[in-house]
C-alpha cells in the first residue's frame, strides 16, 4: 500500500469542512504526499463534498466531474458529506470516483486508513476509537497566517424539521477543551490571531462530555492562549438554556473574546417556527436580549424563507422581527425540499417564484439595516484586522473590524495610513457603504486587541485599549 506522490484537494462547503480538509491535507504531508494546486499533476485528487441541500450536492457531483476530466488517470478520492448522506448507492452514480471515504472525525484518521484509501479500496468507512485524542497538530490551514477556523464539536442532536446534518454527521460529540487548547496554542504559535471556534452547534459544547465543560468555559480557557487577539463564534443555536449568563460574562470580560456572534434564528413566525421545529420567538428574543448584554456587540443571523405554509403574513412577521432586532449581518436562503427531512412531506409548498421574491425583498430590507448600522460608526476608532492590498488597487489597504468574519461580511476599506498584514490597528471610520466601511489609521502607541466598538467622534488612540 502506497500513500501519493502528489495530491490535489478540493474542500466544498463551510469552514467546518475546511477544517476537516486541513486536517487531511495534514496527515497526507505527513505520510510523504506532496500537494500541487494544479489536479492534472496530482497523482491522486480528493474533494471534500457538501451535501447539506440539493444544490450543495449537485455542486459536488459537477466538481467531481470536472476534476476527472482534468486527470483521467489519477485516482479520485470523495469524501466529506456527499457519501455520509447518500452511502453506497453512490457507486452506480459516479463510477469514475475510485474510492469513496466516510469519516465522522476526519481529525482522527489514523495512517492505517489512510493507507486503505490510497490502495484503491473502493470504499473506506472510518469510524474512530471513542475517545482517541490527539497529541500533536498535522493540520495545514489554507486560510491567510493571521486567522483559523477551529472545530469544537461535530455531529447535532437538533432534529430540525428543514436539515440533514444529524442524518449525515450524527450525534453531536464535544472535542476535549485540552485537544482544542493545544490546537489553538499550535495555531496562535504559527501566527494566528483570530481563531473563529465553528460546530454544527456551537451553544452545545461541552454538555455531552458530562463533566461540566461548557463553552463559556471553553472560551475562558482559550483566551489565556498567547498571541490569540479575537476569538469569534459561529452558528450559536438560539437555546436560552445554552446561552448562559456565564457565557455573556466571558465575552464581556475577556478582551480576547470578540462582541460578535452568529446565532441562525431561521423564521420569526410562531406557526413556522413550530413547524421547523426550532425555538418559538419569545424563547429567541430572550436569547438575543441576553447577548445584547455584552457592551457592543454586533448579531449576526441566518434565516429562511418558503418553508413549507409560509404565508404572507408570516412573511411579514420575519420582515418586522428582521427591523426590530437589526442585526448587523444576516444570511438568508430559500427552502429546498430535502429527502428524509420531516419537512420534505409537508404540504403547503410556497411556488418557486414566490421564494424569490421573499428573498428579494427580506435583504433589500436587511441592506436597508447595514446602510443605517454602518452609518452609525462614522466617526468611531475600531481595532481593524490588516488583510492586505485591496483586490482593486494597491494604493488601498483591506480589512476587517472585530465584527467582521472573512468571506461572509464586509470589510474595511483603508485609504490612508498603513500597516502590516496581519497587525490590529486602530481606524477611524470615514464612511460607510451598505456592508463596506471606509477608513483612516492611527496613530498607534499602545496594543490593540477588541476596542471600545461605542467610542465616537475621538482622534485618540487610547480609546482602543
Amino acid at each position: 500500500m502506497t500513500v501519493p506522490g502528489y495530491f490535489y484537494l478540493l474542500s466544498l462547503g463551510c469552514p467546518k469542512n475546511l477544517v476537516d480538509s486541513e486536517w487531511l491535507s495534514g496527515r497526507l504531508m505527513g505520510l510523504g504526499g506532496r500537494p500541487v494546486t494544479d489536479p492534472a499533476k496530482a497523482d491522486v485528487i480528493i474533494v471534500n463534498t457538501c451535501a447539506f441541500i440539493a444544490t450543495a450536492a449537485q455542486e459536488s457531483i459537477d466538481a467531481i466531474l470536472a476534476l476527472r476530466r482534468a486527470a483521467p488517470e489519477a485516482r479520485l478520492v470523495v469524501t466529506g458529506c456527499f457519501p455520509l448522506r447518500y452511502g453506497r448507492t453512490l457507486k452506480k452514480l459516479l463510477p469514475e470516483v475510485t474510492t469513496f471515504f466516510t469519516s465522522r472525525r476526519m481529525e482522527r484518521a489514523d495512517e492505517a486508513v489512510l493507507r486503505e484509501i490510497f490502495a484503491g479500496a473502493p470504499w473506506v468507512a472510518h469510524v474512530p476509537e471513542p475517545g482517541a485524542g490527539i497529541d500533536r497538530i498535522d493540520r495545514v490551514v489554507s486560510t491567510p497566517f493571521y486567522t483559523a477556523y477551529v472545530k469544537i464539536a461535530d455531529g447535532c442532536n437538533r432534529r430540525c424539521a428543514f436539515c440533514t446534518l444529524p442524518a449525515i454527521r450524527g450525534r453531536y460529540r464535544s472535542r476535549p477543551m485540552g485537544e482544542i487548547a493545544r490546537e489553538v496554542t499550535v495555531l496562535a504559535e504559527r501566527g494566528a490571531r483570530e481563531i473563529i471556534l465553528v460546530a454544527q452547534d456551537t451553544a452545545a459544547y461541552g454538555r455531552d462530555l458530562g463533566d461540566g465543560t461548557t463553552l463559556a468555559a471553553l472560551l475562558r480557557r482559550l483566551s489565556e492562549v498567547p498571541g490569540v487577539s479575537w476569538l469569534k463564534l459561529l452558528y450559536l443555536y438560539p437555546d436560552v438554556k445554552r446561552v448562559t449568563r456565564d457565557l455573556v460574562q466571558v465575552m464581556t470580560e475577556s478582551p480576547a473574546v470578540c462582541p460578535v456572534v452568529d446565532v441562525p434564528v431561521q423564521h420569526a413566525a410562531p406557526g413556522v417556527l413550530k413547524g421547523m421545529r426550532r425555538p418559538g420567538p419569545d424563547a429567541i428574543r430572550r436569547v438575543l436580549d441576553r447577548l445584547r448584554e455584552v457592551p457592543g456587540i454586533r448579531l449576526r443571523t441566518t434565516v429562511m424563507v418558503g418553508f413549507p405554509g409560509e404565508t404572507e403574513e408570516d412573511f411579514r412577521c420575519l420582515l418586522d422581527f428582521i427591523g426590530e432586532q437589526r442585526f448587523y449581518s444576516l444570511g438568508a436562503f430559500a427552502y429546498s425540499d430535502e429527502e428524509g427531512t420531516r419537512a420534505f412531506n409537508y404540504p403547503g409548498k410556497v411556488p418557486k417564484a414566490e421564494k424569490a421574491r421573499r428573498l428579494e425583498a427580506l435583504m433589500a430590507r436587511q441592506r436597508e439595516i447595514a446602510r443605517r448600522l454602518n452609518g452609525e460608526m462614522v466617526g468611531e476608532v475600531l481595532p481593524v484586522l490588516i488583510e492586505g492590498p485591496h483586490e482593486e488597487t494597491d494604493l488601498l489597504l483591506r480589512g476587517r473590524t472585530a465584527f467582521q468574519f472573512p468571506e461572509i461580511d464586509g470589510c474595511v476599506i483603508i485609504n490612508e495610513g498603513t500597516a502590516k498584514v496581519g497587525e490590529i490597528v486602530p481606524v477611524r471610520i470615514t464612511e460607510a457603504g451598505d456592508y463596506d466601511l471606509v477608513g483612516e489609521v492611527k496613530p498607534l502607541r499602545h496594543g490593540v486587541t477588541r476596542g471600545n466598538m461605542n467610542q465616537k467622534n475621538t482622534d485618540s488612540p487610547d480609546t482602543m485599549l
